[in-house]
């Protein structure tokens, strides 16, 4: 019965995985998801509080579940370049291969959402950290510059992240977005590792042969 009770919630979060990576979540009703998943509404909430906790609990497991394949997939991995290319190449692949939940985290959650559950905002947080922990760690070993903002590096690099993937969502036909990995990888080690000492010139890598959008392709037009 319990291993029941288990395979119901987990069903009741895949139907709520469907219904809030296309509907606005003030428009998702836990009736609709009720539906959705073949069960009674009074049965969701022998499994969660009410629609917020339902929410909360479904973008936390999503996020702990990539953060614990993000550690596996650095295992072996030594230098701070490659970490980049690894952990940038996780998160486009995972959101091409998962568009559902690329859709739900950067185009139907709204960001005053992170802030107003707390569970959800620690979560992510939590995740977030990985990138500085990579940083810190490259700038301890004299890989990256000792100037660098790491914490706003964390900003940009999550900021284009959550652009890139956008952009994309709305452009899927025309690319695909684990294209983009060493260009966006590439662009952010470039930024931040260390120069060669007299080296006064520094180039911006996201302005590579004059293209502000690193490789990034255009809008449709349609």
């Amino acid at each position: 019965m319990k291993n029941d009770g288990k395979a119901t919630k987990a069903h009741i979060m895949h139907a709520a995985l469907d219904i809030f990576s296309r509907e606005d979540f003030e428009k998702a009703t836990m009736r609709y998801i009720a539906e959705k998943a073949g069960v009674t509404t009074s049965n969701i909430y022998k499994h969660f509080k009410n629609k917020e906790d339902l929410y909360v609990q479904l973008i936390s497991t999503i996020i702990e579940r990539t953060s614990r394949e993000l550690e596996m997939h650095l295992t072996g991995l030594s230098d701070t370049r490659n970490k980049i290319y690894r952990i940038t190449h996780y998160y486009l692949n995972y959101f091409q291969d998962n568009v559902h939940i690329a859709r739900l985290f950067y185009a139907k959650t709204n960001l005053s959402y992170w802030y107003e559950f707390e569970k959800a905002f620690k979560t992510a947080r939590a995740s977030g950290a990985l990138f500085i922990r990579i940083m810190e760690e490259g700038r301890r070993k004299g890989e990256l510059r000792s100037d660098i903002n790491l914490h706003m590096l964390g900003h940009i690099y999550h900021g284009a992240l959550r652009h890139i993937v956008v952009h994309w969502l709305y452009n899927q036909d025309t690319y695909r977005l684990s294209d983009l990995a060493d260009g966006f990888a590439e662009a952010i080690y470039e930024a931040s590792r260390a120069k060669e000492a007299g080296n006064a010139t520094f180039t911006c890598p996201f302005l590579k042969g004059g293209d502000p959008q690193v490789g990034l392709p255009p809008a449709s037009s349609t």
